[in-house]
């Protein structure tokens, strides 16, 4: 994506993709709240704390062993 005179261009190849997954449960969380239903979202977002050091250190000693690829989504 870019920008022409404040203008958001998108190539027609990037328009095929189809989007991402969590994108669609997020949508349908935002209209469940839209008609007053209370959602704790759980889809998308960072957390405000960091990671606990064990799990730092378990993401290190796997990246070690060249376990780097995605899970199965």
């Amino acid at each position: 994506m870019f920008s022409i005179n404040s203008e958001c261009v998108i190539s027609k190849k990037s328009e095929d993709i189809p989007p991402f997954y969590v994108m669609e449960v997020l949508e349908s969380a935002q209209a469940l709240e839209a008609q007053g239903r209370h959602i704790i979202h759980l889809e998308v977002g960072e957390p405000d704390f960091p990671t606990a050091p064990h799990i730092c250190e378990a993401a290190c000693a796997a990246i070690g062993r060249g376990l780097t690829k995605y899970t199965h989504s």
